[in-house]
């Protein structure tokens, strides 16, 4: 009984170990975002690059592992629908509150015109961040229990995609004057979250339903769609513009793609 108790130990502190890796990141991203002055361009295309590989992530990694886990098509696209709602509801309410304070608003997140956008679009980036990571998170130490090691494609995804999420996010919040503990405050606690829900994933995965388990990962993949469609590639496009972004997606979703057939 005590050698097996101490294996699972082993194992949530081995859960626990990755699930900070992937999550460190983003707080890698936000300490370059507060540190140096990247141009405009420059951060489109590290955000292109991530919107590429979050969007391999979720069709080969996260869709189809969801899929496989129920063999049923209902959970899985209930999980889906209610991430991207979910996303679109946190990022309505926080432009809501910025309209209530005055402040003017468009669709798109940067420029002179948006009067706030930044402010939005940053912490709407750090939202899709923190409803995406805890299931993504929760997927890797699920992954650890059943097959008793750590997936390396979505490991692989998700460290790569959360450093521009942080960076952009952190940019956004600092162009619109939020100072800079506060934003390193609040990475470290998506980091913590993140780290924390890797042991969730490992610890629970043996008393829950595969169908579940199946509803959390797509709940990723929804979330994270409708982040990249309303926050990172329209702030991408307009910073970087259609070129440069364009091809910096296409190079992300392809080392993804590699990644998960070598």
């Amino acid at each position: 009984m005590s050698s097996k108790i101490a294996a699972d130990l082993s194992s949530i502190a081995g859960s626990l170990f990755w699930g900070f890796v992937v999550s460190v990141p983003l707080l890698l991203g936000c300490l370059l975002a507060l540190t140096t002055r990247l141009s405009k361009r420059t951060i489109a295309v590290i955000m292109a690059f991530g919107s590429g590989v979050l969007v391999a992530s979720l069709a080969f990694s996260l869709m189809e592992e969801a899929f496989k886990m129920s063999q049923s098509i209902p959970p899985v696209i209930i999980g889906f629908i209610s991430g991207g709602l979910s996303y679109t509801i946190a990022n309505y309410y926080l432009s809501k509150r910025s309209l209530q304070g005055n402040i003017r608003h468009r669709k798109k997140s940067h420029g002179t015109e948006a009067g706030g956008g930044e402010n939005i679009s940053g912490s709407a980036i750090l939202v899709g961040s923190v409803m995406d990571n805890i299931p993504e998170n929760m997927a890797l130490g699920i992954s650890l229990a059943i097959g008793g090691t750590i997936d390396v494609v979505l490991l692989a995804a998700i460290f790569i995609s959360n450093f521009p999420e942080g960076l952009s996010s952190s940019e956004g919040m600092r162009s619109s004057g939020r100072s800079k503990r506060s934003i390193l405050f609040l990475w470290i606690l998506a980091v913590s979250v993140g780290t924390v829900s890797s042991a969730i994933g490992f610890t629970v995965s043996s008393y829950t339903e595969p169908k579940i388990l199946s509803i959390a990962l797509s709940f990723a993949a929804g979330a994270i769609l409708v982040m990249l469609g309303e926050s990172m590639i329209p702030e991408a496009y307009e910073q970087g513009g259609a070129s440069r972004v364009g091809l910096a997606i296409m190079a992300g979703f392809a080392l993804a793609f590699i990644l998960g057939n070598v």
